[in-house]
């Protein structure tokens, strides 16, 4: 019989890897934004002091999210927040001005992964229960 915790390893895994990404792309962002706005193909914008803030943010965002990666079951609500912020990220990113689509695509593929292993692990963890 499987227990929670072998049901939301996938989760754990993902969203690590989600996180992670986050932490670095924060940091990119944060410590050389002109490099990755090229990357990305976005306008570089004065004063770059906007853009290392959304380094920043990013870096606490990724942050937020680890209490559903280490406690998925007893932090369902950070859970599910971090699918939503991550498909309203992806909406945010696709319809932004110039259209960035490689922000858009990692937080779209993010949000489906989490979503798609947060509710596998949820419906397998009520499933075991007597």
């Amino acid at each position: 019989m499987q227990t929670s915790n072998d049901v939301f390893a996938t989760y754990r895994r993902v969203m690590t890897v989600g996180i992670a990404l986050n932490v670095l792309l924060g940091l990119w962002l944060w410590l050389w934004p002109v490099s990755l706005l090229g990357v990305m193909g976005a306008d570089l914008p004065y004063p770059l002091t906007w853009v290392r803030y959304a380094g920043l943010a990013m870096i606490v965002v990724g942050l937020l999210y680890l209490p559903a990666a280490l406690a998925p079951l007893h932090n369902r609500l950070v859970g599910l927040l971090s699918i939503l912020f991550r498909s309203l990220f992806a909406l945010f990113f696709l319809f932004a001005t110039g259209f960035l689509w490689l922000p858009a695509l990692f937080e779209a593929v993010f949000a489906v992964l989490q979503g798609v292993t947060f509710w596998r692990a949820w419906r397998g963890d009520l499933m075991a229960k007597p």
